[in-house]
Order: C-alpha cells, then structure tokens, then sequence
C-alpha cells in the first residue's frame, strides 16, 4: 500500500509499504515528514497498483444538482509525481470502460455535494483496465485543462463563472461530445540531464509556436527573469488531431518551433518522450520515464552538438565583421597572412554538462570554413534572417538549418529543433571542471539559495563528504566533496543566492598553507 499525507502533493512525503512489519514505523516517519512539510500530519492509505497509470476526470456541478463529466484525462507520463504531458482520451480505456470511469467520477461529486469545477483522479493498473481505484479529488481547475476544453469545444473557465454566479452549466450530460484527440507538454524550467534539477535565468528569446490545433498557454514574456521561489513551469503546448496520431504528430512539431534562450528547459526531453515507442504505441505508466531516463536523455555529447559548435563558430565570426562598409581591408578578420593559409579564430568551448572543445573558423560569413574539435575544415556560410539579429541561417557541408540566437553576457545561446545550447568560452585555466593546478571546483547544479555550509577553509575534507545545501523551488541539494583533500576556497554563506554553475567552492589535494577562512562564514 501506499501511505500519503492528506495536505500534501506531488509525491512529498509519499510511502511504498511492502511488508506488514514495516507499516508502523513508516506511518511514524511519514506523519512526522508531513507535520513538517505541511503543518498537518493527517495520512491516508491506498492500494498500490502495479504498472498504475494515473486517470483523472474532469467534472462540473452547478448549484442546481446537474453534475456532468466531460471524459478522461491520462496524465501517466510524471517524472517525481509529476506530470509532464497529458492527454485525452485515453489510449487505454475501452469504451465501457470509459463511460463506468465516468459515471463513478461523477457519483464521487454528487456525494459530496460538490460545486465547481474539479477532477476526480483514479489509478488504472495496465494489466487490468477494467478495475479502477479512486485516488483522489482536485477540488479545483487543473493544469491540463486545456486538452479537454479541445476536444469538448468547452470553455471550463466560462462554466466555472456561470457557476459561481448561481447559474445553471450550459450543458447536460447527452450534450458532451468528445471528438478528437488532444495532448499537452508542460515546459518546465529544469534540466532533466541533471535528475529534473530546476533552472533559472531570463528569457533572452521567446518563440511560441501557431498552426493548426495547435493552442500555446503561457506564464512567462520575453525579457522576464525566472528566479527559483515557485514552480518551474513556464509555459504549456497543446496540439488536437483528429485521431491520437495526428495530435502527436502536431505537438511534436509545435515543440520544435518552440524555443525558450536563457533559461534551461526540458523541451528537448519532452519531444523525445513523445517519440519513444511505448509513448507512440499509448503503452504508458508512471514509472515509464524513470525506467527510460537513460534513453530520453544524452549522457554523452548529443549528436547535434557538431552542428550548434559550428553554429557557435560562425556567430562568433559574424559578430567580428565590421559594421557599416569596410574601408580597410585589414578591420576584416578573415584570417589572411602573406605566404600562408588563412589563420584561424579559434575558440575552446565549454560543453553543455562539462567538458570543452574547439572551434576553428576562417573565411569570411559568406565563405568560411568551419572544423570542429581538430576535425577537418567543412566549408560554412552564415547569414541573419530579419533584422533582428534573432535567427541566424547556418550552412554547414552544404546543409542549412535555422538556429535561433541569443548572447547573455559571455555566454551565446543557440535554439534548434526545441534544443537549446548555452555556449561559452572556456576560462584557459580550466578544463572539465579542474583547475590548471590540479584542485577540483564545487559548482551549484541549480540557481537557488545556500541553507547550509557545513565545512570552513581549511577544513580537511573525505569524497562524497556533504559540504553545501541550495535549496531552490522547495527542492534541497546536496553538494558532496568530489575527492579527498582540504577546503581551499569556500566561496559562499548561508542565505546567499547562487548561479547555476557558480563556483561555491574548491577542493584541494595538497596540504593546506592555511586555516584562515576566506569569507566570513555564519554558522549553518
């Protein structure tokens, strides 16, 4: 069984219990966690379904006793408990199936004499879709509500009005029609190559996808800074078909048009959920993305990388050219030299996740040649497209491809394809995260707040020895020694605010000169 507090969500403070002996130590240990996280210690138990895809109902009740259900919503696919993308309906009901999930949904408002809008969730086991057990009920109008307004044509907000104002809902339960099918991905503001970590930054370049059945809903402006105090989604993208593979289709394009430069996202990540096979086949449970983790994201160097590098390469070229008409042919940076080959502009790059490399660029925009990583010279061409300097046309081996682009200070970001690569230029006294002396940098994997410092300068220090917490958007990390040694540097206290990938602090292998701190530390 599963034990839950009553006041929480999204999985806090959540236990599998798979032996009697266990539960009451695990009831202890989950009462006090929810006293702590939600100041009300309540717990409820339900069954554990094995392979259990997450069904939920959307309903409305108005205060003159009509209670409608407006179909199923499958929301399977969560990383942490929570949903990434939604759909509807479900690709795993039958139609008996669906019109009993739905006529209990709505015996569970009428029981309650509920009013509103709101949505009745159910866990479905994979292996047997006829048995459904009651979960829970949002008493309240729920992120995806948008896929069911697409295939219903109704406006939930509007009923939700109608309601509040003491009038009847503008339908009764023969008047819903579902037609179609509609799925939604959530763009999040975090990495899912680092477990989900949440990011931060400001939103340099915002591009939003139109098209047909295509529905973009929004929280965030081009320009806004996206900090860490709430939750780290920005936007959502809906798409409808007239059957689940075309909505599929149509959300996967949407998403590569899509593009947020600044800030992290999990766009990438969600279009190659959508392309895994047991996602396009609809065979979907809620441990799906965590088993698949390692498919739906690159640990290594991910194959567009060459192609952003090279885009990188000629950005920067472009960027050196003169403005205005060339008077001198020496302001020109084309690499000529008497007697020789063209010179490159060469530039070592930091990758996204670690590591660096090199780009070498010579020529002119309109005629460069571009080598990546010591690799051969490709011929390479580069132009803006508009005025704005917002989307750059690169042309590689004879290949084009449109990449937007966006610089933050040192840093030059590229979009394609609902990727996004912040590219900077490697600091020469460091390389994959070592200084040139040999002493190893913490850096923070999230921009968020330090609420804890558990070591001083100086401090002798053993691998995997919790120096530094950042907690950002309620989530705690725990940043480790990465090898034996001293602290060096301790570059950071307790309540400051960090960067994603700000150094904290630097751990060294040789003998410390010194004990003296380097900043004033309070206590954590």
């Amino acid at each position: 069984m599963l034990v839950k507090p009553s006041a929480g969500g999204g999985g806090k403070g959540m236990r599998l219990v798979t032996n009697p002996a266990t539960l009451p130590g695990e009831l202890a240990a989950a009462r006090r966690e929810a006293a702590a996280s939600f100041g009300d210690d309540t717990l409820f138990l339900e069954r554990f379904v094995n392979r259990p895809r997450h069904i939920e109902v959307q309903v409305l009740a108005d205060t003159h006793g009509t209670v409608v259900h407006l179909g199923e919503r499958e929301c399977s696919l969560q990383r942490r408990h929570q949903k990434i993308v939604e759909e509807t309906p479900s690709a795993l009901l039958d139609p008996a199936t669906r019109v009993r999930i739905g006529a209990a949904a709505v015996e569970v408002a009428r029981a309650v004499d509920y009013t509103g809008a709101g949505t009745v969730e159910f866990i479905v086991g994979a292996d047997a879709p006829e048995r459904f057990f009651f979960m829970e009920m949002n008493t309240r109008l729920q992120v995806e509500h948008p896929i069911t307004e697409m295939v219903t044509g109704i406006d939930l907000v509007a009923e939700q009005i109608r309601i509040a104002a003491g009038r009847p809902l503008s339908m009764v339960q023969d008047d819903v029609r579902l037609t179609g099918h509609a799925i939604e991905a959530r763009i999040y503001a975090e990495d899912p190559a680092r477990g989900f970590l949440p990011t931060g930054g400001t939103a340099l370049l915002l591009a939003e996808p139109v098209g047909d059945g295509v529905r973009v809903d929004s929280g965030i402006v081009e320009g806004q800074r996206v900090g860490t105090d709430y939750d780290p989604m920005l936007a959502k993208v809906i798409a409808w078909g007239p059957d689940r593979a075309v909505a599929l289709a149509r959300l996967d394009a949407a998403l590569a048009r899509t593009a947020v430069l600044g800030v992290p996202t999990n766009i990438a990540f969600a279009r190659a959920l959508l392309a895994h096979p047991d996602v396009v086949a609809g065979h979907l449970d809620t441990g799906l993305v965590e088993r698949e983790l390692d498919r739906l994201v690159d640990s290594d160097v991910p194959p567009d990388a060459p192609d952003a590098l090279a885009a990188y390469g000629l950005a920067r070229l472009a960027e050196a050219q003169p403005p205005g008409p060339v008077v001198d042919p020496w302001d020109v940076p084309n690499g000529w030299r008497a007697g020789g080959s063209p010179a490159p502009l060469v530039w070592r790059v930091v990758l996204p996740g670690g590591g660096t490399t090199e780009v070498a660029v010579t020529g002119t925009p309109t005629a460069a040649a571009v080598s990546v990583d010591g690799g051969e010279p490709r011929p390479a061409a580069v132009r803006a497209v508009g005025d704005d300097g917002r989307e750059l046309l690169v042309t590689v081996d004879g290949r084009s491809r449109r990449w937007w682009y966006a610089r933050d200070e040192a840093t030059r970001w590229l979009g394609a394809g609902g990727a996004a690569w912040p590219l900077a230029q490697a600091d020469p006294a460091t390389r994959d995260g070592t200084t040139a002396d040999g002493v190893a940098e913490v850096r923070s994997p999230m921009p968020g707040t330090v609420i804890a410092v558990h070591v001083t300068a100086g401090e002798q220090v053993t691998a995997g020895q919790p120096l530094i917490i950042v907690e950002a958007m309620k989530m705690e990390h725990t940043l480790a020694a990465p090898r034996d040694g001293h602290v060096k540097d301790l570059l950071v206290h307790t309540g400051e605010q960090v960067r994603i990938d700000q150094v904290l602090a630097v751990v060294d292998t040789d003998e410390p000169a010194s004990t003296s701190t380097n900043r004033e530390t309070p206590d954590a």
